[in-house]
């Protein structure tokens, strides 16, 4: 005597995907010229830190940073505020757009070096 056993309900429908960027967010400008030697943190060059910090930068639909967060320590925390510092400041963008030509937030992310000039 098999008793029978109900079928699994059927999966539900997949969320809607979020809107993804027909064109994506580009630097307007040069994204080497974002922090320079000049820029070098004086604590950091006084103890002689150097290293690479990574970061994502949000940008809004207008093409201007709207926060930045340091993904990858360069293991100074001068060398990794002042990455966010600067880049929030200097950082342009031509913004995303949608598959219809509208202007959308996108993400942005990209690394600086920093090495004590010699």
């Amino acid at each position: 005597n098999e008793v029978p056993v109900p079928a699994p309900p059927p999966a539900p429908p997949p969320p809607p995907a979020a809107k993804q960027a027909a064109k994506g967010v580009s630097p307007r400008g040069n994204p080497g010229s974002w922090a320079t030697t000049e820029d070098y943190p004086s604590r950091a060059l006084r103890e002689e830190k150097q290293g690479t910090t990574g970061f994502r930068l949000e940008v809004g639909a207008d093409g201007r940073v709207t926060s930045c967060t340091v993904t990858q320590s360069s293991g100074s925390p001068e060398l990794d505020d002042a990455t966010c510092k600067l880049v929030s400041r200097r950082a342009r963008f031509s913004p995303a757009e949608d598959d219809q030509g509208n202007k959308i937030p996108s993400t942005y992310a990209n690394r600086i070096q920093w090495r004590i000039p010699q």
